[in-house]
This record gives structure tokens, C-alpha cells and sequence, in this order.
């Protein structure tokens, strides 16, 4: 594909990797055991977790705009397949890894616990393996999450990949003033499934935030409308960052400390969900501007790892978590207790699972995600 090497914006990486253990924190403390007192700040913090899959809808849109915003002209012909190539090649295999893992789990799990009708309703649900396999599993097609359910943001993702050089080229086209529209066209959509669209849904595996009313959580019905708006309000931000929007003051030590600090806030009180979004745009933004402290820190080589293993530790934390910890209950330790442990307890638990979690994701990292992406992508030519 004719695209020009574009500067590598390593400060989005680390985000993608903090934004992941995040989503792995809120799984914890809805399957195993709570990570903080109910309704605590923290435990609001925790629990409005699923926000961070929109944070990855926005930095997806802002990174795609990066990458290829030059890459198709005025016309799709002749690059749409080298691209769709590339993005398969990207996401598709370690899917399809993460999928087969969760049924290797059904297997083990038959033979070891009794299955209930329920389960064959959410999790080892017959029907979705067909809408897994062709990432559709959040097309209001299946009624529950299935199988690896954290995959639903990676379907959505998949399908905006596709329409992305359709939306592209009349995207460019766009005035500023008809971008700013389209802003609040982005702000309006995010109304319309808060205050529509949720209270539609049926929930996803029981897991409602019974003292959360009226949210962005919708998946396995409405995730695609979800990945969209986010999407394309990281194509916005990117809009920004390209002329260098408010570089002159939102490059400094101070800004890049309030812009995530106003993140914890808007996450940790209850404010309405398109309120974090906007956090996490800011966040974004002067993330890539910042050149003091915030540079630093987003570049400290751990945490510039850690995003790059951070697909393989989004898709290959629930298969862990729902084998070792059933796997713990089958051997019967007696000192160790899954039931309501203490703090210090559950975060010593959660400490040794998440080193888990990263040592076989650094495995799928280097034995499926990189091998297959380099076979399967396009080659460069030249």
C-alpha cells in the first residue's frame, strides 16, 4: 500500500496497555471477587471499567486516520484489499487462538463441574461459535455474549475496518465547520444508546450495573453503534492533532497531569458515560503533544511493552482467568480462599493472576500475534 511512513506515536501505546489491564481489573471484580468496597469510589472506578473498551474505539479511529488517512486518494480501487489484508492479518489469528483456548475450556469444564442450561445460554453457546468465527457476535444476531465475550469489541472493530476507506474519502471532504456538526452528531449518538438503545438491551451475562442506570454498556446487541461513534470521534480528534490544535498550552507538565486526573474523576463519580469519553480525548490528545513529565512516563520501557502485548492481554485474559481459577477449585486448596477474600488477599490473588496473564500474552505476542501478521499482511514492495 502507498502510504508514507508516518511518526510513531509510542505515548498511545502505553495508553492501550494501561487501558487493558483496566478492562482485565473489571473482569476480576465481576467473575472472581471484589476489588474494593461496594459503591466506594474506587469500587465506582472498577466498575465503570467497560468504558475503557470506548477508549479503544476512539484511539482506534485516531490511530487509523494516523496510518492511513493518505493512503487511498480519491478512490478505494487498488488499496481496499492490501488494507483489509493487513487488518485481518492483524487481529484475525490470535481471535481465532483465543476462541479455540475457551473451547478447550468447555471441554475441560464438562469433565470436571456439571453443566446447567445456563451455560449453554451464555457462555458455551452452540450458536455462537458460527457468529464468533465470522465476527458478527455483536449484531443483535445472538442474544448473550459467548465464548471469549471480550472478543465483541474486536468484531465491531473488524467491521469498522471495513467501512473505514468508505467513510474516509467524504470524511476529508468535510469543512471545519461541518466537522463541528459532526461532533455533535458523535455526542448525540452517544445519547441515543445511553438513554435508548440500553434500555433496550437485555444485558450481557447477567452483569448489569444494577446501580448504574442508563450507560454505554451495550454489546453483543448494539456494539457496533457503540464502536461507531467512538470511531469516528477519534477521526475527529485526529483532525485536531493534525493541525496541531492548541499545541502552544496542551504540551505542558500541568495539562497532561489535569487531563488524567479529570479521567479518575469523570470515572470514579457518576456522571453520565459520554463525560469519561470526553476525558479520554483530552487524555489523547495531549498525550501526544506532551513533552515533559507525561513523555517521560508513557515511555518508560515496561509500559510501552505492555501496549504492545496489550491485544493478546485483552483477548487472552478471560480464557486464563476462567481456567485457573476453576482449576483452583477443583484441586481444593485450603488455604487458598476464593470466597470473599480480604483486600489485601483478593490483590494478592489478582497481582499473581495478572503476572499470569502477561507471561503467556508475551507468548501469544511473539508465537501467534507477530509470526502470523508478518505471513499473512501484504508485502511491502520497494
Amino acid at each position: 500500500m502507498n502510504t508514507k511512513k508516518k511518526t510513531y506515536l509510542s505515548s498511545l501505546t502505553s495508553l492501550r496497555g494501561l487501558a487493558a489491564i483496566l478492562v482485565i481489573l473489571l473482569h476480576v471484580n465481576i467473575f472472581c471477587f471484589a476489588l474494593a468496597p461496594w459503591d466506594s469510589p474506587f469500587d465506582n472506578f472498577i466498575r465503570k471499567g467497560y468504558l475503557w473498551v470506548d477508549f479503544f474505539f476512539l484511539l482506534s479511529g485516531f490511530i487509523m486516520m494516523h496510518v492511513y488517512s493518505e493512503s487511498f486518494g480519491e478512490s478505494i480501487k487498488g488499496n481496499f484489499k492490501k488494507f483489509m489484508r493487513s487488518r485481518f492479518a492483524r487481529i484475525y489469528p490470535l481471535h481465532i487462538f483465543s476462541f479455540l483456548c475457551m473451547v478447550a475450556f468447555y471441554f475441560w469444564y464438562r469433565a470436571n463441574f456439571t453443566l446447567y442450561p445456563a451455560d449453554y445460554i451464555h457462555t458455551f453457546n452452540v450458536s455462537g461459535i458460527w457468529t464468533n468465527l465470522l465476527l458478527i457476535q455483536s449484531m443483535n444476531i445472538s442474544k448473550n455474549l459467548s465464548w471469549n465475550s471480550a472478543s465483541w469489541s474486536i468484531s465491531v472493530e473488524w467491521w469498522m475496518y471495513v467501512i473505514f476507506p468508505f467513510l474516509l474519502i467524504p470524511f476529508r471532504r468535510l469543512t471545519d465547520w461541518k466537522k463541528i456538526f459532526v461532533f455533535f452528531g458523535v455526542i448525540g449518538g452517544y445519547l441515543f444508546i445511553i438513554y435508548y438503545l440500553y434500555p433496550l438491551s437485555n444485558g450481557t451475562l447477567g452483569l448489569r450495573n444494577a446501580n448504574i442506570q442508563n450507560t454505554l454498556d451495550v454489546t453483543y446487541d448494539y456494539g457496533f453503534v457503540r464502536c461507531f461513534f467512538g470511531f469516528l470521534f477519534g477521526m475527529l480528534l485526529y483532525e485536531l492533532y493534525r493541525v496541531s490544535w492548541g499545541h502552544r498550552y496542551l504540551n505542558r507538565n500541568i495539562v497532561w497531569l489535569l487531563a488524567m486526573a479529570l479521567v479518575v474523576t469523570a470515572m470514579t463519580f457518576p456522571l453520565p458515560d459520554f463525560v469519561p469519553i470526553m476525558a479520554f480525548s483530552a487524555v489523547i490528545l495531549v498525550s501526544v503533544y506532551t513533552e515533559g513529565i507525561g513523555k517521560w512516563f508513557l515511555n518508560l520501557k515496561p509500559l510501552l511493552y505492555l501496549g504492545d502485548i496489550s491485544y493478546s492481554l485483552y483477548l487472552m485474559h478471560l480464557p486464563i482467568m476462567f481456567f485457573l481459577f476453576n482449576y483452583l477449585k477443583v484441586k481444593k486448596f485450603t488455604w487458598i480462599t476464593l470466597e470473599n477474600p480480604s483486600w489485601g488477599t483478593a490483590w494478592l490473588y489478582t497481582s499473581i493472576y495478572l503476572t499470569v496473564v502477561i507471561l503467556i500474552s508475551t507468548l501469544t505476542y511473539h508465537l501467534i500475534e507477530v509470526p502470523m501478521r508478518q505471513k499473512l499482511q501484504p508485502a511491502k514492495k520497494g
